[in-house]
């Protein structure tokens, strides 16, 4: 007989709760959003031979244009990320160009630098021939290889000014950008800050006073605390100081208090209604979340009775330790080799994917007797585990595509995310392994930061191959906030699954999926 009490029970209303919380964040998030969009459209811009996809963003409905943006997205990156910026221009008064480069978001083009800096430049060129944008009146916002990229086109196609936030280290332009600012964050790489301080150095200081920007050579480095990397682009400061400075480069003769004022007068509706967008996008995903764990039962439910697991069956925490991070380094160094899974032509993604596969291999070895011991194949927990891994990046990959980052996997990513899911199939089980059964309360937490462990000492051997063998996967490391996240998220689901199943097996293959779809997503096409 259950009583009121029975721990069962109430974890099936909290989870009941939780799915009510979550669809409601989603119809909030939605309505949001909905009434924060600004007029725009999707274009594809075809210029010898680049075809470039494009979001071109309008000012609200009765304002007439200052002027124009171009938006080019980091490496890594594209045009969603970039919605931010290119909305609170747009709501400004400023028809604002967002792309997306060669092998980049819905850019199926093959990446490589060159290509991306090269297509950029043709995309503009052919807006400017068609009469889409001035030069005398466009600004160039670009985010790191997007910044460097935007202050090289200074040497093609003079613009009004330019904005580069965190440019990425690069050769010297031939000319110096018209009313060139830059943004340098506080925890920023240091060769980043280094091309920043160059760029002073070149500029010969900060000069902003009227007669610099009617004479297009103002120019200002901002260091701004408090700041990463990746989060300038949706920094209020950044958006805010550089439509301060595209106003000061298109009217120097009115002084820049009233421009300010003027920003901030217009700021009230057009930037709340931005904050209220990325407010409504971000509770759409925390919707997407909170629905997971009754998703999460209703597919155990699924598979049958739960297995029972031991808690003894893995290797001691120190012995996992020790033998994770010497497979961690000993494959960066087979790495400096060669890349055997290159073939996947994924810009770092290729290497992370060939580094997960070294370990996990390793990893089996040195624990065999434990894989043998978790070797118990149940089709039904596996055949439920996809369909749930399925369906996860399927929800939270059109989510984010609507309104955050291109999350998407449009064909060519799909032969990625197929390449590389026997690898993450092979890592994740190794992980499993190693972590053992979830266990509950204490214990839990207690795994919970043993995970934590490995994936820090994953990362480390990731930037000891940078620093150190100087590998050249800056990626990898420029994207550590973004694994963190990924991280913690991905554990909380698999052992959400592991709990409810005990298929060490199965939550593998889910958290493989998990896997196979952030790399195939993130990285650049090559």
């Amino acid at each position: 007989m259950r009583h009121a009490n029975d721990p069962g029970r109430a974890m099936k209303l909290w989870r009941t709760l939780l799915a009510i919380g979550g669809a409601g964040c989603l119809l909030l998030g939605t309505q949001w959003v909905r009434r924060a969009e600004l007029p725009k459209q999707d274009l594809v811009i075809d210029a010898g031979g680049c075809r470039v996809p494009a979001t071109l963003l309008y000012p609200p409905a009765g304002v007439t244009p200052a002027g124009t943006v171009v938006l080019l997205h980091g490496l890594s990156a594209n045009r969603r990320l970039m919605m931010y910026l290119a909305e609170d221009f747009a709501g400004h008064g400023l028809r604002t160009y967002a792309f997306d480069l060669p092998g980049h978001g819905d850019n199926t083009e093959a990446f490589s630098f060159s290509r991306a800096q090269k297509c950029a430049t043709l995309a503009v060129d052919s807006l400017v021939r068609a009469g889409k944008i001035d030069p005398k009146t466009n600004t160039l916002v670009g985010h790191s290889m997007g910044a460097a990229i935007a202050i090289r086109m200074a040497d093609l196609e003079p613009m009004n000014a330019t904005i580069a936030i965190s440019p990425a280290p690069m050769e010297s332009s031939g000319r110096m950008p018209s009313n060139l600012l830059v943004f340098s964050a506080s925890a920023d790489l240091a060769p980043l800050k280094r091309e920043a301080a160059q760029l002073s150095a070149a500029a010969q200081g900060d000069r902003i006073a009227p007669d610099d920007f009617a004479q297009k050579r103002a120019f200002e480095l901002k260091s701004l605390p408090y700041s990463t990397h990746t989060s300038l682009v949706s920094d209020r400061r950044v958006a805010h100081h550089s439509e301060q400075w595209i106003m000061q480069s298109l009217f120097p003769q009115i002084d820049s208090k009233t421009l300010t004022l003027n920003l901030d007068l217009g700021t009230y509706e057009t930037y709340g209604n931005g904050r209220r967008r990325l407010a409504g996008a971000i509770l759409g995903l925390v919707g997407i979340l909170l629905i997971f764990p009754v998703a999460c039962a209703i597919a155990a439910k699924l598979s049958g009775p739960a297995l029972v697991e031991s808690p003894g069956t893995k290797p001691s925490v120190q012995l996992a330790l020790v033998e994770f991070l010497v497979c961690s380094l000993i494959g960066v160094l087979i790495l400096t080799l060669g890349n055997p899974l290159s073939f996947l032509h994924l810009y770092s993604g290729s290497y992370l994917a060939s580094l997960l596969l070294i370990v996990g291999l390793l990893m089996h070895v040195l624990n065999f007797g434990f894989l043998m011991e978790y070797a118990r194949f149940d089709a039904r927990k596996s055949i439920c585990a996809a369909i749930l891994g399925v369906g996860t990046i399927l929800a939270v990959g059109g989510w984010m595509n609507w309104q955050i980052d291109d999350a998407w996997l449009n064909f060519p990513r799909w032969l990625r995310f197929a390449g590389i899911l026997p690898v993450a199939w092979i890592f994740c089980f190794a992980e499993e392994i190693a972590l053992g059964a979830v266990g509950r309360g204490w214990n839990r937490a207690l795994r919970f930061g043993f995970f934590g462990l490995l994936r820090a000492e994953l990362f480390i051997a990731c930037l000891l191959g940078f620093y150190v063998l100087a590998n050249g996967q800056v990626l990898l490391v420029l994207l550590f906030v973004f694994f963190v996240l990924f991280s913690l998220l991905q554990r909380l689901a698999t052992d959400a699954f592991r709990a409810h199943t005990g298929s060490a097996e199965g939550a593998a293959l889910f958290g493989a999926i998990l896997t196979a779809w952030f790399v195939s997503v993130v990285f650049p096409l090559t």
